[in-house]
């Protein structure tokens, strides 16, 4: 029982580790201009609204066509070396 209380109560810590440090990850320059960056190439509401409800096809595309200009994807890679740095792998 004490064992599964721990595990409890480290999965707990942790969840709110990585909640901080998505949050932070979140409100960062990068990440605005991330959504800028994908609300210029189309609707990201639509795009998540569907991928929400189990149709990513058309965020992914969003996403692709991001990764396929040089300023996106040094910008990704910036947000997912942040990520790292949170401990967020």
């Amino acid at each position: 029982m004490q064992r599964e209380q721990d595990f409890q109560t480290a999965a707990a810590s942790q969840l709110v580790k990585n909640r901080d440090a998505i949050r932070q990850l979140a409100q960062s320059g990068e990440a605005k201009q991330l959504v800028s960056m994908l609300q210029q190439n189309g609707s990201v509401e639509n795009a998540a609204q569907a991928a929400a409800k189990g149709k990513p096809q058309e965020l992914m595309s969003m996403l692709q066509g991001l990764l396929n200009t040089q300023e996106g994807a040094k910008l990704v890679q910036r947000i997912e070396q942040q990520a790292r740095q949170s401990g967020l792998e």
